[in-house]
């Protein structure tokens, strides 16, 4: 009996496991001008390194060492992610092919 309940179990995570839909994970970069420093640069970046989106923000210097603007920059990407789900939802087709 404790066979069988063992082999369901792991059954049952290896599906669902395979089945769950990955999530892309994002992560921001930040560059500053060391010159002047009233705007900073960030961008977004997928797995695989390439650039997703990139925000300039005029009049502002991040300093990412500080622990409030690491949970700003960490809000920022939620938001665009959230975003980019929302309207990937919005724009399908409801009709199959």
């Amino acid at each position: 009996m404790k066979r069988i309940l063992t082999l369901t179990a792991a059954i049952l995570l290896i599906t669902v496991s395979a089945f769950s839909q990955q999530e892309k994970s994002l992560y921001w970069v930040v560059e500053t001008s060391m010159q002047n420093k009233n705007y900073s640069v960030v961008r977004f970046y997928d797995q695989n390194n390439l650039l997703v989106h990139e925000v300039t923000m005029d009049h502002v210097r991040i300093d990412i060492t500080k622990p409030r603007h690491q949970r700003k920059l960490n809000q920022l990407l939620k938001n665009y992610q959230d975003r980019v789900i929302s309207t990937s939802k919005r724009n399908k087709s409801k009709r199959s092919i």
